[in-house]
């Protein structure tokens, strides 16, 4: 399979952050549109506590690989949420996912019993339409902090088929190899991608340039490697402002997009 078939991006509304993060100029570039800007053939679509037409977007869509659709687990993650996407997903072939996002922040988790993540897995496994894949998103900064803790987690990591690891903060990207060495321990088996963001919404700035590269480099490594199978990009939403860490993704994608990777 072809890198850029393996890459994703975390698509929001258009314009949906405009005006927030530090960000004061005007991005109109949907996610569709991003996909054919970077390159690449998939997208989680998370309308952030907007509400949108999952049935618009899925059209857009239509060209792409796979499509999954984000929610936050402690707003908007409710069982009419899931079974919108179940009923699109007999429409749209490549509808292929469900997100769970901010899943451990301010440990909202906690008020999410455990049976009950079983019982949505099993229903997206188990449905008339066909098997939705469940990913959870997890940040650097939330494991390694506490062995209790994370051992205490490791039954919520366990109910998921796939974790996406992201650093919120560009000043802890030095500290990505050691926390994705407990990564990998935690997800033996897991499905595993890694997250990159292209703004740098964790303390409201743009990213660097250097900082972008490095990540997508090192990600590059771990998925010949077999240890990760793809990259998402983050995100749509200041795509198109001329920033030129955006320019660097684009410019790496065009590198290595056609690269063969190693069957996981």
């Amino acid at each position: 399979m072809l890198l850029r078939e393996r890459c994703w991006l975390w698509g929001h509304p258009e314009g949906r952050y405009n005006n927030e993060y530090g960000n004061t100029l005007k991005s109109r570039m949907t996610p569709m549109e991003c996909c054919l800007y970077l390159g690449i053939r998939n997208t989680f679509m998370v309308p952030c506590e907007w509400e949108v037409s999952q049935r618009q977007y899925n059209k857009a869509f239509k060209t792409l690989r796979s499509v999954g659709w984000g929610y936050n687990v402690h707003k908007s993650c409710d069982s009419g949420k899931l079974e919108e996407a179940l009923r699109e997903a007999a429409d749209f072939p490549n509808v292929t996912a469900v997100a769970l996002d901010d899943f451990k922040s301010r440990n909202l988790y906690k008020n999410y019993p455990l049976e009950e993540l079983h019982a949505l897995h099993d229903r997206l496994h188990n449905n008339p339409v066909r098997r939705l894949n469940s990913w959870m998103i997890l940040y650097t900064f939330q494991i390694g902090n506490d062995p209790a803790e994370d051992a205490a987690f490791q039954p919520y990591m366990d109910a998921f088929d796939g974790i996406i690891l992201w650093t919120w903060k560009e000043k802890d990207v030095h500290l990505i190899p050691e926390k994705f060495e407990l990564f990998k321990s935690q997800t033996p088996k897991n499905r595993r991608m890694m997250g990159v963001y292209l703004y740098n919404f964790g303390e409201n700035k743009r990213a660097t340039p250097e900082a972008v590269q490095w990540q997508l480099d090192f990600c590059l490594d771990k998925m010949h490697k077999g240890e990760i199978e793809g990259i998402v990009f983050h995100t749509n939403t200041m795509a198109d402002l001329d920033f030129e860490e955006y320019e660097v993704a684009v410019r790496w994608m065009e590198q290595h997009g056609d690269e063969i990777l190693p069957e996981l």
